[in-house]
């Protein structure tokens, strides 16, 4: 379930006028030639879509990647990080 927030009236506007501006709230600073395209399918749904493989992952399978998602990243305002602690895969 999304948060509360989430499927706020004043969240869905910005989400659609300013996502760079709520990805930088959030702590997410995106490069300038790295294109935000947002969905706004329904009035309860956004899709903010970052289809950006994370770094060192590449010889990780679906699992693994998939253990790699956090709720930011689902609700589009963080990148996903191959943790630290993790190494290399």
């Amino acid at each position: 379930m999304p948060p509360v927030w989430y499927k706020s009236a004043p969240y869905r506007s910005r989400a659609v006028i300013d996502p760079r501006g709520i990805l930088r709230e959030f702590g997410t600073q995106l490069p300038d030639d790295v294109e935000v395209r947002v969905w706004d399918s329904t009035a309860e749904l956004r899709y903010l879509v970052l289809p950006e493989r994370p770094v060192g992952t590449e010889t990780m399978n679906e699992e693994q990647l998939t253990s790699l998602i956090t709720r930011d990243a689902m609700v589009g305002v963080a990148k996903v990080t191959l943790p630290t602690s993790r190494g290399n895969p």
